[in-house]
């Protein structure tokens, strides 16, 4: 499948779980609140309980928001992808000097959204496909 097919598939799995998406919607600021982020659009206010960045080499926003950077001149960030301010994440080439990740949601992007999901939870979160026959195929190899 080539990147374009893949994109259109995630986009519309995105919307088979109903999530607002504003595609082709420039970004024009973002600060931390009390209650967690305001993303300031070319279309209005955003906000939101986390906030992940995920703007390529770009690392205006992540300076604007007062993340900590490296000696390298990328954001800093930890295992989890969580950046110096908390609950606020960053991907890719902003956190990486020269080096490039072809599919975000896969990698950095990936461990951002489920280590979200972790601290959600209050518990380590698995998101993988499990088939239905699962415990009738492998339940022996368990025990």
């Amino acid at each position: 499948m080539d990147g374009s097919n893949y994109i259109e598939v995630l986009r519309d799995q995105v919307d088979d779980f109903g999530v607002e998406r504003h595609q082709g919607t420039e970004v024009t600021g973002v600060e931390s609140t009390d209650d967690g982020f305001t993303v300031t659009t070319d279309d209005g206010e955003h906000t939101g309980s986390y906030l992940i960045l995920a703007t390529g080499a770009n690392r205006d926003l992540a300076e604007t928001l007062g993340c900590a950077f490296t000696d390298e001149d990328t954001v800093d960030v930890d295992v989890t992808m969580e950046t110096s301010v908390e609950d606020a994440y960053a991907t890719g080439a902003m956190v990486r000097a020269e080096e490039w990740q072809a599919v975000i949601s896969a990698g950095d992007g990936a461990a951002a959204g489920l280590n979200i999901l972790t601290k959600e939870k209050g518990e380590h979160f698995h998101d993988f496909d499990v088939p239905a026959d699962a415990e009738e195929v492998f339940g022996s190899l368990v025990e």
